[in-house]
């Protein structure tokens, strides 16, 4: 149960924090990278990705999938929704106070992110309803209706919980040039192209997180006009088909003229 205190709630701030955790350890340039296929300083982990064609594989992978994210700063709007599982999930409900979900279970946000001409945002993630409007963060913890207004902080909600932010996270220029384009297809009613990392790059994914006696993948698309990031997907899978960790997003309505944030009017506690 999410605890609603008499002004400004911890719970924003933790949830900040835990998600900058969790975006340092993914980025981190610092691990050594397990040779391909082998469990590295996680145990005994297996890769799925291992065959994949080289079709724009290695530094030119690695251009395209660093253009992904200003990609998404030259867009006027989208929709987004993310899940995290596994670690992320669990590390985000403690910080929430969500006890009573324990283990794997998901965490599953997601809104719509204003990007131009002024930064906005109206996102739900675990027990809360957070907008970020016109230099002010609202929040509503507990699905009451009811708001808090604050100014905004730094991180900002649009930079701290967007998939542009979780994306740089995840793919750094350590992983991103192990990436190979394997295909173009429709994602989310976009054109993109499809990106997934090599045996070498999944192995490094297991040497950060640490996990052992999972089989990992991941995939990246690109929209082909544009070279925005369309959307990621990060999973590691235990032997039983269970998820251990995952790290997936998707975006869609792009500069969709429906993409709305408005501010609440029912605000407590000024």
């Amino acid at each position: 149960m999410v605890r609603v205190p008499s002004r400004r709630s911890r719970g924003l701030p933790a949830l900040l924090a835990v998600m900058a955790i969790t975006a340092s350890a993914c980025s981190s340039s610092s691990i050594t990278v397990a040779p391909a296929g082998s469990a590295g300083s996680s145990g005994s982990t297996s890769v799925t990705n291992s065959a994949v064609p080289t079709d724009q594989g290695g530094t030119n992978a690695g251009v395209v999938l660093s253009r992904a994210v200003p990609g998404l700063s030259d867009l006027t709007s989208y929709k987004f929704s993310m899940t995290l599982a596994g670690d992320p999930a669990t590390s985000v409900l403690t910080m929430l106070d969500e006890t009573s979900s324990t283990g794997s279970a998901p965490v599953t946000y997601g809104g719509t992110i204003i990007v131009k001409p002024d930064k906005a945002a109206d996102l739900e993630v675990g027990g809360l309803h957070l907008i970020e409007l016109g230099g002010y963060d609202y929040m509503d913890m507990g699905n009451t209706g009811a708001f808090q207004q604050t100014t905004v902080q730094s991180p900002s909600l649009v930079d701290a919980l967007s998939p542009a932010q979780m994306f740089s996270s995840m793919v750094s220029d350590s992983t991103a040039s192990g990436y190979n384009r394997v295909g173009s297809e429709t994602k989310n009613g976009i054109a993109a192209d499809h990106y997934q990392a090599s045996a070498t790059a999944l192995a490094e994914y297991g040497s950060i997180a640490g996990i052992s006696n999972v089989t990992w993948t991941a995939d990246i698309w690109v929209a082909t006009d544009g070279g925005y990031a369309v959307g990621i997907a990060i999973v590691a899978k235990a032997a039983d088909n269970s998820v251990a960790y995952e790290i997936v997003f998707d975006i869609s309505k792009v500069n969709d003229p429906g993409n709305k944030v408005t501010a609440p009017t029912n605000i407590v506690g000024a």
